[in-house]
Parts: C-alpha cells; structure tokens; sequence
C-alpha cells in the first residue's frame, strides 16, 4: 500500500493530540488540513516526526499579538512565529485596514511603502508582503536593499503613502523576525488602530490569502523598486537637523552588522565630519550578527559596542557609535581624559541628557526657542530631561507611555510639528525634528557627533558635558533590570507580579516611603496616606492645555511608584512593565540628587542606593509571582 502524506498528516494529528494542549492542538490541526497552510505541512511534520512538542506547543498556542512594535518574534513554524504565512496574513490584514481609512477616498488603489533590515530571511518576508499586497490591489512600493526604519517612516509620508512596513525584529537576537506596521502619517500603528489591524489580521485565519509572484508584480507595475531618490531626500532631512558648526571630532561607528551604512556614515559624511572610522569586521550584512558578543545586536548593551571600544582606543577616537540592526537606536562609549583617558558607554538616559542640552543650549543661543517650543519624552525616562527641558523656559509632555508611537501621535496632533525640538526614550531612542515619526539614529548620531566636536574644542568631553549637566539639576542614577522570561509561563509570572503590587501596595519599598502610585493600565493615581483612588489627568498640551486627543485610548501595563527623598537623595521612583516586543519584565529605578550638589560627594552613594532600590523592588515583585 502506496504511503501518502495524508497518512503523515493523520499520524501526526494523532501523536499532537497525546502531548499538545487544547487550544494548540486545535491549530496543529487547522494547520495541517487546510490548503491555506500547505506550504507549512512539511514544517509541521518535521517537528512532530522529531517529537519537540515544545517547541509545537509554543508555536501553536497562541497567535503571535500586537506588541509595541507590531509583531516580533522566533522564525519558524505555526501562528506564534514569524514565517510567510504570520507575515502574509500581517500584510493583508495591514491593507484591509489601511483601505477602510483611506486618506484619499477618490483614489482607486492607494501605495504601501516595504523596507527590511538585514536579518535572515527579512528580504524573503518583505517579497511575501509586496506580493500580497499587489494581489490585493494596492501598489508596493518596496526597496530595492535594507534601509532603516527610520528611512521607512519618511518614506511614508515623503511619497503620500497610505500605510508602512518594515520586516525587522530591530535589536531581538538572531532566531526573531517581525512586522512594524506604520499608518499614512509615518507612526507606528497606536492604540486601538493596532486593535483593529490585528482584529483584520484574525480574520484571515483559514483563509487563502493571494500573492503575485514578485516578478509579475514588477512587470504590471503593482510593485516597484525605490531607492536613491528617497535615499537623498531622507539624508538631506536628516542633517538638516543639525545644529553646530564644530567638526573636530575622531569618531569610530559600527553598523553591528545592520542597516545602518545606509544611514549614519553617509549623514555625518553628508554634514561635514572626516574623521570617521567604519568597523569593517561588523560592517557587512548578516543577520546571524557572528561578530557581536552573544550575537546580540542591541546599543542598549554595552558588550554590544566592545569591538568598537577597543577600535576607539586604538586610534585615540573621541566617540565610538553603534547602532542596532534596523538603525533606530544609537549607542555610544564615549572618551573620559580625566583623571586618565579611558573609555566608558554612555546609557540611553545619559545619551538623552546630552543631546536634550545640545539641542536647547544650541538653539537658545541662535534665538530659536520660542514660548511654544516643546520636549517629549515617556514616562519611565530620566526626569532630568524634563529639568533640562524647564530650566531653558521649554514646554515639556513626560508622561507619554513607552513607545516612540506616541511621540509620533504628539507630532501629527500638533498643528506646527516643529514646535518639537527634541523627543527621547531611555530604551537609546533619540529625535529633533519631525522628518520622521520614527527613533532616528543617524539623527541621534549626527547630534552626538557635533556635541562631542563643541566638547572636544574646549578640550573637554562628553562626561564632563554631563557632569555640568548633574551640577545644575541635581545627579541622576536612572537604571532598568530586565528578567527573562520563559515563553512558557512568562505571562503567568508577569500577572502575579503586577497584580500582587496592585493589590498589596506598600506603604514602603527598601526603607522610601511610597507617595504615590500610577496604574497606566487603568489609568488611575493612588494615594497611599487617603488611601484614594483617582482617575489620571489626560496628556495636554502645555502651550494651552488642550488634551492631546490621540493619546487617549492609550492604556499600557505599567505602574509607577513615587517615593520620598531620605537624606542626599531628594527623590525616586521605580516602574515595572514588561517588555512589548520581548519575552521579559523591565524594572526601572531613578534616583536623585538636589541642584548643586557636590558631585564627587554624592554620586557613589546615590548610585549604590539606586542599585538597592531596585533589588528591593524586584524581590518584592518576585515574592508575589511566587505566592
């Protein structure tokens, strides 16, 4: 009797049952018999025939979500990872939502912009988007190599597009793929847009879901290449947001193996800067990032920028830059010349802190800072940014939730976006200008590199740029502790922790009275002495106080504990949150210092009690998830 693959299928579905839950067992299933799902049989059969039922069950027991930004995750088989068919439906989905809020209603087909970075297989899911999307009737309109996603969402708006997509998992390790979806305005899809997409994405499930083959697409003229000439008008944007005239500066940069040699070295080339050294061993494209160490990919790490480190010592560089695969977030080690050179990296706040003062202190000094004039930033980033931001007489909104998204919804609600004169996040985003709606690192480098020139002509450095900073505003030690979690029962742990502090608030948290407590998922403020609850005041305006309308439905799993100052430190507060494009819960601890404090006095205890702060803190999340 002649064997079939129906039998491997039946065979299959028999074995699943015995060793998969329910609800994966249900999709192995639809899988397997559908003739949506057929070029992912054999996939399926592998691993069932290999016996990882774990590795089925984490792929099958849900359907990958809508994170902060779109869907991210492992590559592989099944409605939890990332593969032709997650991305095919994510982009048919993406162009069922995008038709229904068409800007141009008179137009009969309407544009999507696709851009990809150079993870493995990111070229391939972009081909699957684009001929998705031309089977749908829209046009693509897709590069012809990786760009960075800052780039993308220019191009969104540059060519009057009606939505975006990078395929990228930005700075994830190299198992992990992912989908960022943009609207017409170049933002990423904010709450309950991102709902309503993934509801449209849901709705393919069983579906067929038509393609073009990619050459055809091109021959009709439903796809088309783009390049250069968006290259040149999204470099011209970029440096035109540069401030100061100062050049002499010895800069090393390494793409990590990324998108950036698009973006940062032509930008800094582009603006005037010579010295710059390009790390060849990490400048080529590869998406298994084999020189990075632990082949992670992300600046927010500081062993992620070792090779450049050492490259800036080497040739006595002033600023070693990186940036992660899809090149909207910059890191950078900076030179220290006393009390001995050395070298050391920068955090994503201090980076914050430095380029928030160039940018204020520059334009202040050419009469460019009017009484509207704006900072944004989140709500789990430095407070020295909004300090900086008061002291120049600026107008400042630090209470957004996590996720450039919702800068990017401030500046398309403003009527005069370049009213902005800086936004940041601590997780190593940076933007001046409203060119993009996106974290920009050839902006972010091109900033760093002119502060570092300005301090370099004064034959000083970066840190003591900061140190200044600290001495007028008080020290800040801002510090975030993020735990992995298992795939398995991370959502669980994650529940128990932030429902236990919901529900158990402490009067205090390692010896500092609690003052008071934000629920940015119900959007409520507690008061620990009433012990009362109210409803949060909305995000406005500064200028008139006008709610910013598009921040409203914005809802996130976030609390924030405020604390009282005890002895040097004048305050601090911790936030816990888990990651929306990772499997891990980020810890987040700011303390600080009075104005015109004595530095060399201060900094080593506020640093060590922060440091305390934090484990106190995440012992005590840990000891409800384990109750």
């Amino acid at each position: 009797m002649r064997h079939t693959v129906a039998d491997d299928i039946e065979r299959a579905i028999a074995e699943c049952q015995t060793h998969l839950t329910r609800s994966a067992m249900r999709r192995v299933r639809l899988w397997l018999t559908s003739d949506a799902y057929s070029e992912h049989v054999d996939g399926i059969l592998r691993l069932a025939g290999s016996r990882e039922w774990d590795t089925l069950e984490q792929s099958f027991s849900a359907v990958l979500p809508f994170g902060t930004g779109g869907r991210r995750g492992p590559r592989g088989v099944g409605p939890n990872r990332i593969n032709a068919r997650t991305v095919a439906e994510s982009a048919r989905g993406l162009v069922n939502w995008a038709r229904r809020n068409r800007r141009n209603a008179d137009s009969s087909t309407g544009t999507v912009v696709i851009a990809y970075d150079t993870r493995i297989a990111s070229r391939e899911l972009a081909t699957v988007c684009a001929e998705v999307i031309a089977a749908a009737g829209m046009r693509a309109l897709m590069f012809d190599d990786c760009r960075p996603t800052p780039e993308l969402s220019f191009a969104v708006r540059h060519l009057g597009a009606d939505a975006g997509i990078v395929v990228s998992a930005s700075h994830n390790p190299p198992t992990d793929n992912g989908f960022k979806a943009y609207g017409s305005d170049g933002g990423q899809i904010p709450p309950p847009k991102d709902a309503e997409v993934m509801r449209a994405v849901k709705r393919l499930t069983g579906k067929a879901i038509p393609r073009i083959p990619f050459d055809q697409a091109l021959a009709q003229g439903q796809a088309v290449l783009i390049g250069a000439e968006v290259d040149a008008a999204y470099r011209a944007a970029v440096v035109a947001t540069g401030l100061a005239d100062e050049r002499n500066v010895r800069i090393v940069y390494t793409p990590l193996h990324g998108t950036g040699m698009v973006s940062v070295p032509p930008v800094l080339s582009d603006a005037g800067f010579r010295d710059i050294t390009v790390v060849e061993s990490q400048s080529a494209p590869d998406g298994s990032f084999s020189t990075v160490p632990g082949n992670k990919p992300n600046p927010e790490e500081p062993q992620a920028l070792e090779i450049a480190g050492e490259q800036a010592r080497q040739v006595n560089g002033h600023i070693a830059l990186g940036t992660d695969p899809d090149a909207d977030r910059l890191g950078c080690i900076a030179l220290r010349r006393k009390p001995e050179p050395s070298r050391a990296p920068l955090s994503g706040n201090q980076i914050g802190a430095l380029l928030c003062e160039h940018v204020l202190d520059t334009r202040s000094k050419r009469s460019q800072l009017n009484g509207d004039t704006l900072v944004l930033t989140t709500t789990v980033t430095s407070p020295l940014i909004g300090k900086i931001a008061r002291a120049y007489g600026v107008g400042v909104v630090d209470d957004l939730l996590v996720g450039f998204k919702y800068i990017a919804c401030v500046l398309g609600e403003l009527a005069d976006p370049d009213r902005v004169a800086f936004a940041c996040e601590e997780s190593h985003g940076y933007l001046a200008g409203h060119y993009t709606r996106d974290k920009d690192a050839a902006c972010a480098a091109l900033l760093m590199a002119e502060a570092a020139a300005a301090a370099n002509s004064r034959q000083s450095d970066l840190w003591e740029y900061l140190d200044g900073i600290y001495s007028r505003h008080g020290y800040h030690a801002d510090i975030m502790f993020a735990e992995e979690l298992s795939p398995a029962g991370g959502k669980a742990r994650i529940r128990r922790m932030t429902n236990g502090l919901r529900t158990h608030i402490p009067e205090l948290i390692g010896g500092y009275r609690v003052t008071r407590v934000v629920d940015r998922l119900t959007a409520t403020s507690y008061d620990p002495v009433s012990r009362t609850a109210s409803p949060l005041h909305p995000t406005t305006d500064p200028l008139d106080g006008s709610v910013l309308k598009a921040l409203l439905p914005a809802r996130d799993n976030l609390i924030i504990f405020e604390l009282a100052g005890d002895g040097v430190v004048a305050g601090a507060r911790l936030a816990i949150r888990p990651s929306g494009t990772e499997p891990k819960c980020k810890f987040y601890a700011s303390v600080w210092t009075d104005a015109d404090c004595d530095l060399e006095q201060v900094r080593a205890e506020t640093d060590t009690r922060a440091k305390a702060l934090q484990e106190s803190f995440v012992a005590l999340a840990r000891s409800y998830a384990s109750s």
